[in-house]
């Protein structure tokens, strides 16, 4: 993936990972966000990560966190399309 750093302003963005992935090791998603991070610094960059310690690849073990991680995301969305439409 390709970072434009002259950017002053990104879109929200969320990266998910599981501690016990075992097909993509999570220091993947973990040194994406860092250099997110580090590059936006000063900037208008809103990045958010969640780390699940449990599950696999899918990155939930059971249906409750499948339904958590759904409801994460689907609130992160619902927040980024309506931040500042007094929707919060």
């Amino acid at each position: 993936h390709t970072i434009d750093e002259a950017r002053k302003k990104s879109p929200p963005v969320l990266l998910t990972t599981s501690t016990r992935d075992d097909r993509v090791h999570p220091a993947h998603a973990r040194k994406m966000v860092k250099k997110m991070w580090d590059l936006g610094e000063g900037k208008e960059w809103p990045v958010f990560y969640y780390e699940n310690i449990e599950g696999g690849h899918g990155g939930a073990a059971d249906s409750k966190q499948a339904a958590f991680m759904t409801a994460l995301s689907y609130d992160f969305m619902w927040r980024a399309l309506t931040s500042g439409k007094g929707h919060d």
